[in-house]
């Protein structure tokens, strides 16, 4: 887990509540591209795709066919409509304000 300020940590965010085990996430582009968060048995979280268990970055490259041009956490959202981008940010947000 990541302990750097600022980093995507996808971990930290199902831990703090703003993604679950299980929760299915969508590629912005085409929906019909999705991934489940998973634990791992190390304990960490991942996303699970029809191809293995991966990282959101290395799943938005597969999806974009090449390198992500913005942080790969903008190429996900939930069933809410919200980006992972926007999720993680709320909570670095949430961090400071306490």
């Amino acid at each position: 887990m990541s302990k750097k300020k600022g980093k995507f940590d996808l971990t930290k965010m199902v831990h703090d509540g703003f993604l679950k085990d299980g929760e299915v996430i969508f590629f912005v582009s085409n929906p019909s591209f999705s991934a489940t968060v998973q634990k791992q048995p190390n304990g960490e979280f991942k996303i699970s795709t029809p191809d293995g268990v991966t990282t959101v970055h290395a799943f938005a490259q597969k999806c974009l066919g090449t390198e992500p041009p913005e942080h790969a956490s903008r190429w996900f959202r939930n069933a809410k409509n919200e980006t992972l981008y926007q999720l993680w940010h709320a909570g670095e947000e949430e961090q400071y304000a306490a």
